[in-house]
This record gives structure tokens, sequence and C-alpha cells, in this order.
């Protein structure tokens, strides 16, 4: 097992020991960067949306970034024009300098997709972020027993998290109160890592 510098927590499901011991190693060594998120591992809880006992920050408080996929995809799932679901001035869609470079509209403090159930109104077409949520992808190179952030992705997404490389870590939001389900299979982790990265690098 490779050093941690300090006992593991119990290891009760199917997962490699080698693979659990470096996840738990890079998350303890970048933890206190990411104060709100906890490494998600197979054999936690999966994610069931509870909305009405959720203090909803991916619908009442965050505002979402929206790039031109997502656009497009929101106006043919929707059939709403883009001035009815972007933040927009006088009729035209606000831009940004950003990659995506819109913001899905926002009234009465909380998301304007949001229906009166608390539901998305519009989740078929919802943005790759809204797709994420509560989930993201974080990166840890461990060199010498110690780790630290990674920018390098391409490597990471590479890695057999065997010990060499970047590690691509699965996080979970901390005060998203929908972890309630069925414990994580370690197939159906290895599928949701690989897809929050899809949403996560989506252009």
């Amino acid at each position: 097992m490779l050093a941690t510098g300090g006992p593991l927590p119990a290891y009760p499901f199917p997962m490699d020991e080698a693979r659990f011991a470096l996840h738990h190693q890079a998350w303890k060594g970048i933890s206190p960067r990411y104060e709100a998120y906890a490494l998600l591992l197979p054999g936690d809880p999966s994610f069931i949306c509870q909305p009405h006992v959720c203090d909803a920050h991916c619908c009442r408080k965050f505002s979402v970034s929206v790039g031109e996929t997502d656009r497009a995809r929101m106006e043919r799932e929707t059939a709403l024009a883009p001035v009815q679901f972007l933040e927009s001035e006088a009729g035209t869609p606000i831009t940004l300098p950003l990659a995506k470079p819109y913001l899905l509209r926002r009234a009465e403090n909380r998301c304007a997709m949001l229906a009166a159930d608390l539901g998305c109104s519009v989740y078929s077409g919802r943005p790759d972020a809204c797709r994420q949520y509560p989930y993201q992808v974080l990166f840890a190179s461990v060199e010498g027993g110690i780790a630290r952030p990674s920018r390098d992705e391409a490597l990471a997404l590479l890695a057999s998290d065997s010990g060499a490389g970047p590690v691509a870590l699965l996080v979970r939001h901390i005060e998203c109160p929908g972890f309630t389900g069925e414990p994580l299979s370690s197939a159906d982790w290895r599928t949701l890592r690989q897809s929050t990265l899809a949403l996560q690098f989506a252009p």
C-alpha cells in the first residue's frame, strides 16, 4: 500500500487497494484548497436530487456559464429564443470574453428555468454545468509521497491511477444533500468520472 502519512478509512468496497490509497493520498494533499468538496469513491452513496430539502446552490445561487453547444441544445430542445433563457440586454444575449460566453438567465434571485415544483423546466436541454453538478474532477500529482494540485489534465485523462502521473479525483459538492442513493459500484464510479470529465471540458 502507498504511504499516506496517516491511517486510511476502512476499505469496504471493490477498488484496487493501491488505487484506493493513491486517491486518498492525493486528496489529503490538495483538500485544504477545496473545502467545499469531498472525495467520492466506489462504495460512497450515489446522487438523487432532493430539491425540497436542498438550499439548491445549483439553481438559486450559482450563475451558470453557457457555451455555444449549450445554447444550441437549449434552443433546439426547448423551442425558446436565446433571449428567453440567456441574460440579455435590449433583446440581445450578453456575451462575455470567456470560453463559455453566456450566462443562464436569472429571475427573482434564482435560475429563471426553475419550475414551481423546484424541478428544471428545460431538463432535456439544460447546460453542461447543470448536467455536471454536483460533481467535479480535480487533478493531483503525487511525487515522493507528496501530493500537489496539478494542471496537467491531459496526462490525468490518460492516468491509470497506478501511481504514475497525475491522478484524476472525482469530488462532490459537500453542501448538496442528494447523496442518499445506493452505493456506487466501481463500474458506475468510473463511468461517472468519465462523464464528468467530458462535461467539464466540453467546448
